[in-house]
């Protein structure tokens, strides 16, 4: 674990495995926790770094405009930081639409991009989402069990939360909540998820590309409404783009599906063929 001076603030980050760099992109509200199941995996392979993006965690957390750009261009400095010229990216929700960012503006410094249950515009209905979770955490805070229990119900699957594991899912959220977030961020981070539109970028994205998910996503569905721009359109608006559905999964796939999710990373990082057959049509 490690601080580093990126862009006028201080980033927590830590490093874990050797090989070629992978570079991993939060969710909004989950700090770098939300890797705890995939660093690990793909640790036995790759020289892997965590950070908690400006506002989060361990990270400062300014009071300032928020969106994709910002974290984008924290990433960049991240890597300039740590001398690394060019990496995998990694991003999972919110980071998948950072990530997006990235690679359409520092394309010479993305080897291979994940993005895994990321959207490049929300519809309607994945607005109201957001502003509800706003409206809960300026309510109640960002530790209510509230916000813990509308995050579980949105992003993880029926059949995981009813497995035992599941169980301790809402409190591990919960916990996670409270410790990586100001209210203030929260609401800014949200608001950054709503007003995006990263459709004009995607040309821009020259890396190879996955893009990974659950057929249960609810959050940022294949096929959202006709006002969104879910993975269905990133998997045909990002040239090359290789899709991968996980069948039975919700949102958080790193969370309810870990070992499926990690074995097609690595593989596709390691370039071999994960292409899938499973459709989206519909979801």
């Amino acid at each position: 674990m490690a601080i580093a001076h990126v862009n006028g603030i201080n980033i927590w980050y830590e490093e874990n495995g050797a090989g070629d760099p992978v570079i991993q992109l939060h969710g909004s509200g989950f700090g770098h926790q939300n890797f705890a199941a995939a660093t690990p995996r793909l640790a036995k392979h790759f020289r892997v770094i965590d950070f908690d993006l400006r506002g989060y965690g361990q990270s400062d957390q300014p009071i300032q405009h928020y969106d994709m750009e910002v974290w984008a261009d924290d990433t960049a400095g991240l890597m300039d930081a740590l001398s690394i010229a060019k990496a995998h990216i990694h991003g999972t929700s919110m980071g998948a639409n950072i990530a997006q960012q990235f690679a359409a503006k520092y394309s010479d410094r993305v080897d291979r991009l994940i993005l895994n249950c990321g959207a490049a515009k929300l519809d309607a209905a994945g607005i109201l989402v957001r502003k509800n979770l706003i409206d809960i955490a300026e309510t109640m805070g960002c530790g209510s069990r509230t916000l813990a229990e509308m995050i579980a119900f949105q992003a993880l699957s029926r059949r995981f939360l009813d497995s035992e594991q599941g169980q301790g899912a809402v409190d591990a959220i919960q916990d996670i909540l409270d410790r990586s977030n100001r209210v203030e961020i929260f609401k800014r981070a949200c608001g950054a998820v709503i007003d995006m539109d990263l459709r004009p970028l995607l040309d821009k994205i020259v890396a190879p590309t996955l893009v990974i998910g659950g057929d249960q996503d609810i959050m940022t569905p294949w096929q959202p409404g006709p006002s969104g721009a879910g993975q269905e359109y990133l998997v045909r608006h990002i040239k090359g783009a290789t899709k991968y559905v996980i069948k039975g999964a919700g949102h958080s796939t790193l969370v309810d599906a870990p070992e499926e999710n990690c074995r097609v990373v690595i593989d596709f990082l390691m370039g071999k063929d994960v292409a899938n057959p499973l459709s989206t049509e519909g979801l």
